[in-house]
């Protein structure tokens, strides 16, 4: 029940004497090259370009459990053989789950391609030309930046532009030669189209919040965990300012929601909400069958010993033995109507305190204040972190407390080069996935595998 494949059959030889149905044009058949023309069907595609972010094969289920399950958050608890190569850290490149993962990133590229190439020929009175393709780009950049998290780089890091990227498609596909494979580009490359998109939604994006939708405030905080992941830290630490100036004064919390549970309770709870991927009962998540439904995955005793289990109020959201056991935690609600949240102003304060540290002038005071906010809202002391190893460990810990369920502690370990060493992982080399083997074999090896595989 997880994926949906909905074929039409167009009776192509089935009715050999009705040429007149034969030869006449599906009637939801829209030709891509015509299709939007008006700034309302650019509205809709937009609209379709979310979507893609919903689906089962990314935020809907796939990409939301399998960072946790690699970063020994959860645990697998049910039958599916992909996702123990996932648990395990040892994917191999005819995973199907997987296959299913890349083409539905690559499928939402499609749609925003095709709506970049069209909205900048558009010339219609109150559409507003460079706001759509100001969220067009912000959702490109997004969907390039999760291939990149997955796939790309090196097992170090992201930070060498040399490392391993993933094919730059940036034009519409109209035809078949479009359509052709693209060969790989370098992780310097993507990321600096990342950036390049990111930098034209943050001048074009409006600020005002519209629910589910980019804003120029999520434009700017994904390029600071961009510019973060990439190691251009004073960067970093200037977007996230940006945002952290913006917001910090609208709650006692700096920001922050009054209590933790409330994100989750409460959709799109403001300020701290800056990008949430909306759902409800007709539009549902996997999340909960998942959790609870098929007990395909539980949360790992080894979050629980991360915890000061007695004062942290993020514990008893983000921790519960038995998946089937529903109290507070996330995704608990069973018509699968529970928000995915993928940016907070938590996260930009992560940002912030880390980026200051390790910048070009470390301050070890503004890092201590940024940790600080997030833990007192969680009920916990000021840290007692004083150096900048002991700092940055401790801003480690807290993206891992902070962010169960929310697609962080992996990458985070990534970025960082520590998951062969968290995990004692015998090869470096999986700690990238492997290109689908199905997109290396179709494409005749234009399309590389990563090493290794």
């Amino acid at each position: 029940m997880k994926k949906l494949f909905i074929i039409f059959l167009l009776g192509a030889g089935l009715t050999p004497g009705c040429n007149k149905i034969l030869t006449q044009n599906p009637l939801n058949d829209l030709n891509s090259t015509t299709a939007f023309t008006t700034g309302p069907s650019i509205t809709a595609g937009l609209l379709g370009a979310y979507n893609a972010l919903q689906n089962a094969s990314y935020y809907g289920t796939d990409f939301t459990l399998f960072a946790d399950l690699e970063a020994g958050n959860t645990v697998h608890t049910g039958s599916f053989p992909q996702y123990t190569q996932v648990s395990e850290r040892n994917i191999t490149p005819d995973n199907t789950t997987i296959d299913f993962d890349w083409n539905q990133i690559y499928a939402g590229i499609g749609r925003v391609n095709t709506i970049i190439g069209s909205a900048a020929q558009i010339n219609s009175p109150g559409f507003d030309t460079a706001g759509a393709l100001g969220e067009a780009k912000f959702l490109r950049a997004f969907m390039y930046f999760d291939l990149m998290r997955l796939w790309g780089g090196t097992p170090s890091g992201f930070s060498n532009p040399n490392g391993e990227g993933v094919p730059l498609v940036l034009t519409p596909t109209y035809t078949a030669a479009d359509a052709a494979p693209h060969a790989r580009s370098t992780a310097g490359e993507v990321f600096t189209q990342i950036l390049s998109d990111l930098t034209y939604a943050v001048a074009n994006l409006p600020a005002t919040n519209n629910f589910g939708q980019a804003t120029q405030n999520a434009a700017i905080a994904l390029r600071a965990r961009v510019e973060l992941y990439i190691q251009q830290y004073d960067a970093a630490a200037a977007d996230a300012e940006t945002i952290i100036s913006q917001l910090s004064s609208l709650t006692p919390n700096g920001g922050l929601s009054a209590s933790y549970a409330s994100n989750y309770i409460v959709k799109n709870q403001q300020p701290e909400s800056i990008f949430e991927l909306q759902f409800d009962a007709t539009n549902a998540n996997g999340l909960y069958f998942y959790y609870y439904g098929r007990d395909e995955v539980a949360t790992a005793p080894g979050l629980k010993a991360a915890y000061d289990t007695i004062n942290d109020q993020r514990y008893p959201v983000n921790y519960y033995p038995l998946a089937g056991v529903i109290g507070t935690a996330k995704y608990d609600l069973a018509d699968g109507s529970n928000d995915v949240t993928l940016i907070r102003l938590a996260e930009v304060y992560l940002i912030h305190a880390e980026s200051v540290l390790l910048g070009s002038a470390p301050n070890i005071a503004a890092a201590q204040s940024d940790v600080n906010v997030v833990r007192n809202r969680a009920g916990l002391a000021n840290t007692t972190a004083l150096t900048v190893p002991a700092l940055q460990a401790e801003i480690l810990l807290e993206n891992r407390l902070e962010f169960p369920a929310e697609a962080h502690y992996w990458f985070d370990l990534r970025r960082e080069g520590l998951c062969v060493s968290t995990f004692q992982m015998a090869d470096s080399t999986k700690v990238l996935w492997p290109i689908p083997q199905t997109e290396v074999l179709t494409s005749n090896n234009v399309i590389a595998q990563n090493p290794g595989y």
